[in-house]
């Protein structure tokens, strides 16, 4: 795949995240924030949990594409590392969620209730497009990115982005989900 196909549909992906987030600002504070099972997240949880895992990416980015190897190739090959993680959490195309898992710990949204929730979520995506416009030039074979569970995981700055914009329309579908399971 070229890589300003690449760039162009995780930018379009998250663009369209962005505006499946924006409707949720119509809705009242208390049905953000109920659960529709005890055992699941709230909407607000979902992008809270995003927030927390959003915010390891992007600070690496931040650290690392500004001085990032720039690149004349313009052909992107995943890794099957990167594959295989981006895989098991992309959404389908019908909007299924496979392989469910656990969440670690240190990414478990554990505050009762989040005023900015939806705003910082919102800002974290305009700043996740920035980062994707950056990378027209970037190597993104080349530059490498710690997953959020360690250095045990470490991916292709490619891998990284996809991965992230997966994990992204995965909670986000899990939040919408939450609506409807509410039935509002």
């Amino acid at each position: 795949m070229k890589r300003s196909e690449l760039l162009q549909a995780l930018t379009a992906d998250t663009l369209q995240i962005i505006e499946e987030v924006k409707v949720f600002e119509a809705y009242e504070e208390e049905v953000l924030t109920r659960r529709s099972n005890p055992n699941k997240w709230s909407v607000v949880e979902c992008l809270e949990h995003l927030n927390i895992a959003d915010a390891h990416y992007l600070l690496l980015f931040d650290q690392k594409l500004p001085n990032g190897l720039v690149s004349e190739e313009v052909e992107y090959k995943s890794s099957w590392v990167g594959s295989y993680f981006v895989k098991s959490m992309k959404p389908r195309t019908d909007g299924t969620i496979p392989s469910p898992m656990r969440t670690l710990r240190k990414f478990d949204p554990e505050v009762v209730v989040h005023q900015d929730t939806l705003s910082k979520f919102l800002e974290d995506q305009h700043e996740l497009l920035r980062y994707l416009e950056m990378c027209h030039s970037l190597d993104l074979k080349r530059i490498k990115i710690p997953s959020a569970i360690g250095r045990i995981v470490t991916f292709r700055l490619g891998d990284a982005l996809r991965f992230l914009v997966a994990h992204n329309q995965r909670h986000v579908i899990q939040a919408k989900n939450v609506l409807r399971e509410l039935g509002v």
